[in-house]
C-alpha cells in the first residue's frame, strides 16, 4: 500500500507530460458534442473526456502540489472506474 501511496502522491510530472492527457481530453469532448448533436450519443466519450482532463490537471500542477496532484489523480482514476462499473451494470444508460 505504500508503494501505491508513494506513486500516486508523488511530485507532478510538469506541463510537457501533460499536454497528452489535455489533448486526449480536448478530443473526446469535441468527439462527444459531435456525436451528441442530432443522436441519443454515447456518454463513454464524457466519461474519458472528464477522467482525461483530470489526469492532465494533475500532471500541470507546480512541484510543490504533491497532495492536489494526488486527489485529482484519485479522482480521475474512479471516473474511469465508475465508467467500468455502470457499463458492466446497465451498458443502455451509457452507450445510449
Amino acid at each position: 500500500m505504500d508503494a501505491v501511496r508513494q506513486y500516486v502522491f508523488r511530485t507532478p510530472d510538469g506541463r510537457k507530460k501533460s499536454f497528452p492527457s489535455l489533448l486526449l481530453s480536448a478530443f473526446s469532448l469535441l468527439a462527444w458534442g459531435y456525436f451528441a448533436i442530432g443522436h441519443d450519443g454515447s456518454h463513454t466519450l464524457l466519461f474519458m473526456s472528464i477522467g482525461f482532463g483530470l489526469a492532465g490537471l494533475a500532471e500541470s500542477l507546480p512541484p510543490s502540489q504533491r497532495r492536489s496532484a494526488g486527489i485529482l489523480r484519485i479522482v480521475a482514476v474512479s471516473t474511469m472506474v465508475l465508467l467500468l462499473c455502470l457499463l458492466a451494470a446497465s451498458p443502455e444508460l451509457i452507450l445510449g
